[in-house]
């Protein structure tokens, strides 16, 4: 019988499989069994200090057992966690606690007009108290509260179910063939949804999740690797870019030890996949298309065939795909001559922004989330994203997918990154213009001429801007907006 929360799962296999390690650290580790009785106990000290069913709590991530023991424990009581960022201010921390209708916030420090719960305190005298007993949290029961400011630098609030923690960790290991004896290790920071979910879908599969603190102490990531003979990466992007930068092809060093690497959070360098495809030419490889507020939508294995332009993989085993027409009609007719804008549906959609309705009536659609991509399936049942309905460029009539254009550009050894995006033009509409970072050997006459031999002319840009950055979000994707705000300051200040 499918388990409606998380902590089902560990009580489950805290009988079944007690000795097998549930979560590590380079220099602790908690076997299922102890991890449920450290959960519960933690209960015990939360509940002895006030804290209730349907309380909002925030804590800081300190990406160790102890945040996951205390997370579980608020989940456990009926309490909902916040999980915040481990380098977040006070000030801020206590502007989320505010919205996030917070009366107490578990820290190292104290917030100014907060009750203060001192984590390494609670976790101590914990272990000294009863393991507390109630009944598990129901499955509509709200798990907890994440926030994501996305790319427009908005706080929200993402209101997650129980149901939706189960149905995406589902998701997850079908969608990664996720064997039993996984050792998962997460270097993701555990306030955000890609690295929380990585770490739900093992305690679902009764695997071992090993915890990391980013990569820039590389070392530790090949002493986790040796001492728990990890099969696993969860990784941004960055991450692996940092990975090959500190430690050059030592991945390839544990190819008879990996068994997969997920990616996700921020698109994946054309370079970075094509290096780390050499170095594992026979390991499973898979990007994510999701978002926090409806996670593990699609998953590709981009070691594979099923690897084109703009495909995402196949939709999920708990995932529902919609499609909508201009008019806001569902429509059957998504291809790839017409793609339509895309929905997800089932049980990994959220309950809705916290406070803020017209937000989530926005973004919610008869149960379905509204993405901003314009996509379709193919013949083969795969996802393909055409590109962001605001980023689509109309040229003179003809649509142009930014990402189509980027692919193409990053094949060119001379640049290390590009953005596509384009200026008004009195004829046209727009004008396709591109923003890149040139590397040694970069000449503009020959790149051009690399695109114009693998693209529509239409789509090759008019003007092409060499730039030392681009704006990105935190975690590495591009602030298209700003860049359409760059080329704009560029046209107006020096009429190219």
């Amino acid at each position: 019988m499918k388990n409606g929360t998380i902590l089902e799962y560990i009580a489950g296999y805290a009988d079944s499989q007690p000795d097998k390690l549930a979560v590590c650290e380079l220099r602790r580790s908690v076997t299922y069994k102890e991890y449920w009785t450290n959960i519960r106990k933690t209960a015990t000290a939360l509940a002895s200090i006030g804290i209730k069913k349907g309380d909002h709590i925030v804590i800081r991530n300190l990406q160790n057992i102890d945040f996951l023991t205390v997370f579980s424990a608020i989940q456990y009581i009926g309490a909902v966690p916040v999980p915040l960022e481990k380098n977040l201010g006070t000030d801020r921390m206590g502007e989320i606690a505010g919205a996030a209708d917070a009366k107490t916030i578990i820290n190292d420090e104290c917030v100014e007009h907060f009750n203060f719960i001192d984590i390494k305190h609670l976790c101590k005298t914990a272990m000294e108290l009863d393991e507390y007993e109630t009944e598990f949290p129901k499955a509509q029961d709200r798990s907890m509260l994440l926030y994501t400011t996305g790319t427009t630098g908005v706080s929200k609030g993402v209101m997650i179910k129980h149901i939706n923690d189960v149905a995406i960790a589902e998701n997850v290991i079908c969608g990664t063939e996720m064997k039993k004896d996984n050792v998962e290790i997460i270097p993701m920071p555990l306030n955000h949804s890609f690295a929380v979910r990585r770490y739900q879908s093992n305690m679902v599969n009764g695997s071992t999740v090993c915890l990391m603190d980013g990569v820039a102490f590389i070392g530790v990531l090949w002493k986790l690797m040796d001492k728990y003979r990890g099969t696993a990466l969860a990784l941004a992007p960055a991450s692996l870019n940092m990975i090959f930068k500190l430690s050059d092809d030592r991945l390839a060093a544990y190819k008879d030890q990996i068994d997969y690497i997920q990616l996700g959070s921020a698109p994946l360098q054309e370079h970075d996949k094509q290096r780390l495809i050499e170095l594992l030419p026979d390991k499973r490889m898979y990007n994510l298309y999701g978002s926090t507020e409806a996670g593990c939508s699609c998953i590709l294995n981009f070691n594979s065939p099923d690897n084109k332009n703009g495909c995402v993989g196949y939709p999920t085993v708990n995932s529902r795909v919609r499609f909508i027409d201009a008019a806001g009609n569902i429509t059957d007719a998504a291809t790839e001559d017409n793609p339509c804008q895309l929905l997800w549906g089932g049980d990994i959609v959220m309950e809705g922004y916290y406070n803020a309705p017209e937000m989530t009536a926005e973004t919610l659609c008869d149960g379905y989330v509204k993405t901003n991509d314009l996509a379709y399936l193919d013949e083969k049942g795969r996802c393909i994203l055409v590109g962001r309905i605001d980023d689509v460029i109309n040229f003179g009539g003809n649509k142009i997918s930014p990402g189509e254009v980027e692919d193409c550009a990053m094949d060119y050894p001379h640049i290390s990154e590009c953005a596509y995006s384009s200026r008004p033009d009195e004829i046209t509409g727009e004008a396709p213009v591109m923003l890149v970072i040139p590397k040694e050997g970069y000449t503009r006459e020959e790149f051009e001429m690399f695109l114009s031999e693998r693209l529509e002319g239409y789509k090759v840009p008019k003007e092409i801007i060499t730039v030392t950055s681009l704006p990105k979000t935190f975690n590495g994707k591009l602030l298209r907006r700003e860049v359409k705000k760059i080329i704009k300051q560029i046209y107006e200040g020096e009429q190219i």
